[in-house]
């Protein structure tokens, strides 16, 4: 009787839509609840059932640690690295560290709260290493050398549209050769009023870009979140001949406005790259005459030379202060592998109240020349690593020659791995630990 009965229910609950079934759970219903509160009130709410729900999940998160070896990015020399990351996370730093796909091999995996003490023993069998941490754990770890997951941008809508839309440099490809492009085109800008508009945005729009731009690193938004930002936003769908072409979900977060998606047709007349210029054209347009003073135009990754972010810098945003539930912590040697690898894909650190930070590598004895294809608005300061000190111009920049680090903190223990403490790694087959003597034989490249 007690086994039909359970069957029932269980069949029942099978039968609910996702999204019921979803709001069963206690701190997806508060999520819910906090989704109609004014956005001050949802920001302070979610965010709260999202610490929460981290502090109940950080004894159960576990990391692969993934060996890899390859060539740089930059001058092709041999690179190891370990990552102790998210899959995500890891098939995004093996591609842009690395200039072909490098040899991967699994050393084990390590829970969330013995990461810093795995990344001590660790760090010495390779060149860099990237060590994630969840928070609160990120919070914790002040003065250590972190990278966020991932740095927003901010524009200032309080001035005159004409003024952000036409400053900046001239020639094609600027932003004002954008908004003259976009203003050619004559969409018409309406605000979607229904539940069906924002589905078809997110599946017809939203989705297939993402998948189509960025392939297997598309973070999906989910579709609870579209939801809830909906109620406390808009959502701007732009229309050729009364045709949805293109759209930008904007949201209440706090006490400022941010873009939380963009979504342009695939497969119409319209190039994609048109379609999305006119997407942050109309939404900068929206915040100026809505009185936003600041708009977020979304989050990039910490890595100075990405393509998002560059395009987003187009538009005149300035790196600020990330807010990440994931960061990754740093640990490196100031080798020609590590250099050429920075010198092409240079990181954003966080500094904490110092400010963010530019770490690059020098990729030839021309400094300035390097410096002078980054955009780096917002960030404290700028370091070089170089093969060694001297009369080298690299304003604004600071030089580290090897075998310096910076910051301090980054550089690894080289007598760690020899410790004949216990590794805090499990083994991904349930068998023990390697010993640190099997780990050690492949030493990280010198000089």
């Amino acid at each position: 009787m007690a086994d039909a009965v359970a069957s029932g229910v269980l069949e029942l609950y099978r039968r609910l839509p996702d999204e019921v079934r979803r709001c069963l759970r206690p701190l997806n219903l508060l999520d819910e609840g906090a989704s109609f509160l004014s956005a001050p009130a949802r920001a302070v709410a979610t965010t709260g059932t999202e610490m929460v729900r981290r502090l109940l999940q950080l004894r159960q998160a576990r990391y692969v640690i993934r060996r890899l070896e390859g060539r740089d990015a930059q001058g092709g020399r041999p690179l190891v690295c370990l990552l102790a990351l998210d899959d995500p996370s890891a098939r995004y730093w093996s591609r842009t560290l690395f200039a072909t796909p490098p040899a991967e091999r699994t050393m084990g995996e390590v829970g969330a709260l013995g990461v810093r003490q795995a990344a001590e023993r660790l760090a010495p069998l390779a060149d860099l290493s990237l060590w994630q941490l969840p928070w609160p754990l990120s919070r914790l770890a002040g003065g250590q050398p972190l990278v966020p997951s991932s740095v927003p941008l901010w524009l200032d809508t309080g001035r005159p549209f004409e003024a952000i839309v036409t400053g900046g440099r001239s020639g094609r490809s600027s932003r004002k050769d954008d908004a003259r492009r976009v203003r050619r085109l004559g969409l018409s800008v309406r605000l979607g009023a229904c539940a069906r508009d924002l589905e078809r945005f997110r599946c017809e729009l939203y989705e297939p870009y993402g998948a189509q731009r960025f392939g297997d690193l598309f973070m999906r938004v989910p579709r609870h979140v579209f939801r809830h930002a909906s109620r406390a936003g808009w959502l701007l769908m732009l229309e050729d001949r009364r045709r949805t072409v293109a759209g930008a979900l904007l949201e209440r977060w706090g006490r400022d406005v941010r873009i939380l998606a963009f979504g342009v047709e695939t497969d119409g007349p319209l190039a994609t790259g048109l379609l999305l210029e006119a997407c942050y054209f109309h939404a900068i347009r929206f915040a100026v005459d809505a009185g936003v003073p600041r708009l977020s135009l979304g989050t990039v990754r910490p890595v100075l030379t990405d393509g998002v972010l560059r395009y987003k810098r187009k538009w005149g945003g300035v790196l600020g202060a990330p807010h990440t539930w994931e960061a990754f912590l740093l640990r490196y040697r100031n080798t020609a592998a590590v250099r050429g690898a920075l010198g092409a894909t240079p990181l954003i650190l966080d500094r904490g109240r110092r400010g963010l930070a530019g770490l690059m590598g020098a990729g030839s004895p021309d400094v300035s020349a390097q410096l002078a294809g980054l955009d780096t608005p917002g960030l404290s300061e700028i370091v070089c690593l170089t093969a060694a000190a001297g009369p080298v111009d690299a304003r604004p920049a600071s030089l580290v020659p090897t075998p310096a680090v910076w910051p301090p903190e980054a550089a690894v223990n080289a007598s760690a791995a020899l410790a004949p403490e216990a590794l805090p790694v499990r083994h991904l087959l349930g068998r023990p630990p390697a010993a640190d003597a099997e780990l050690a034989p492949r030493p990280a490249h010198g000089d």
